[in-house]
């Protein structure tokens, strides 16, 4: 293969790398953009309307603040803001761990629960209007993809070194 042609499969692949990114960011962009209108329809960012969520799916409606932000991928720092927002609002309360007093969790209140109700359809449906066009086949490849993706960026190791040493 000349030096020509293989300079213009790479600049073919920066370009399609390009194009993936800038498709990827515009569908976050304007899924971001669709779910904050919506939970902002209750009066909360999509952000805290995830934690209501997640809180809805807990044994008890309740969970520990750690294990909230790692479900949630969010940092302590941030989990602890959301939850002090939607303590303000009424829509959690802190509670100690019934096993361990040093945890304290995250309880869904009555209030909460019901806004929970309320949005969470609406949520999902947004959801999955993102990805009516695709079939489940289309749906589950695109999935597979963005985590191969996703794993790509998390591993600091080039790509190269990485296939020669596993």
């Amino acid at each position: 293969m000349s030096t020509e042609t293989t300079e213009i499969q790479e600049e073919h692949r920066t370009t399609l790398a390009r194009m993936a990114v800038d498709a990827v960011i515009a569908v976050a962009c304007g899924a971001e953009r669709d779910l904050d209108r919506h939970a902002a329809d209750y009066g909360i960012s999509d952000a805290k309307l995830e934690v209501l969520e997640v809180l809805s799916c807990c044994s008890g409606r309740r969970a520990c603040l750690f294990s909230l932000g790692d479900r949630l991928g969010v940092t302590r720092p941030n989990i602890t803001k959301l939850v002090d927002g939607l303590e303000r609002s009424g829509l959690v309360t802190r509670v100690p761990h019934p096993d361990d007093g040093r945890m304290v969790q995250a309880q869904l209140t009555p209030a909460g629960a019901a806004v929970a109700a309320q949005a969470l359809p609406g949520r999902v449906a947004l959801m999955e209007r993102a990805w009516a066009s695709l079939d489940d086949e289309e749906l589950e490849r695109l999935v597979w993809v963005l985590r191969r993706a996703a794993a790509e960026l998390a591993d600091p190791r080039p790509t190269a070194k990485r296939r020669v040493t596993e």
